[in-house]
């Protein structure tokens, strides 16, 4: 099974029940729910909060990326380690500005120093190798996204614990759609209009 990576299965058990009383036997369900919940907000923010090591190529039909000197990426990247001109040529990391300049990762603009330009050769790459995510360890604002959204979809299980709306007196219940509007309002800073593009 995946390992979570936003929150740990220790903190859903204590934060669904403070006094232990759940124990240890729906573990994989809340395992599951976590996993669910960091895919939803992966697909909701078009981000990954617990970034990795990778290698990215970008051939000569991504040259619509480059503007002047600038090689606007289709994801964020927290760091760079390696850097291949579309022509085999290896690039002094010295010689290449992270963008945005004044922020902390992540950065979504690779641009070259004056003495560089982009180019590509017909059959090669650009080569792009570091830590690529919004971060490496998730922010505290992703972190209890996750831990209300894994609870809020184990607590689907039981009819009539989530957020209901009708007459339930009656019988009537009805559930949520999708992602609750709290765990929205913590992800809305983080979201990204196209995941890192443009």
């Amino acid at each position: 099974m995946t390992t979570p990576r936003y929150t740990t299965l220790g903190t859903l058990r204590e934060y669904l029940s403070p006094d232990d009383q759940l124990g240890t036997v729906q573990d994989d369900l809340l395992t599951q729910c976590i996993l669910r919940a960091e895919a939803a907000i992966d697909a909701y923010t078009r981000r990954n909060f617990a970034g990795t090591a990778g290698t990215a190529y970008y051939s000569r039909y991504h040259a619509d990326r480059v503007r002047n000197q600038a090689f606007y990426l289709d994801r964020d990247l927290f760091s760079l380690v390696g850097l291949v001109n579309g022509d085999g040529r290896n690039i002094p990391l010295g010689s290449v500005w992270l963008e945005p300049r004044n922020n902390n990762p992540p950065y979504r603009i690779l641009r070259f120093k004056s003495a560089f330009v982009w180019t590509w050769s017909t059959d090669t790459d650009v080569i792009v190798s570091g830590t690529f995510g919004f971060s490496t360890v998730a922010p505290t604002d992703i972190q209890q996204a996750t831990v209300r959204y894994a609870a809020y979809l184990f607590k689907q299980k039981d009819v009539g614990v989530t957020d209901t709306a009708g007459f339930q007196e009656g019988g009537e219940v009805q559930y949520n759609s999708g992602m609750p509007n709290d765990v929205r309002w913590l992800l809305a800073p983080y979201r990204s209009r196209t995941g890192g593009a443009y």
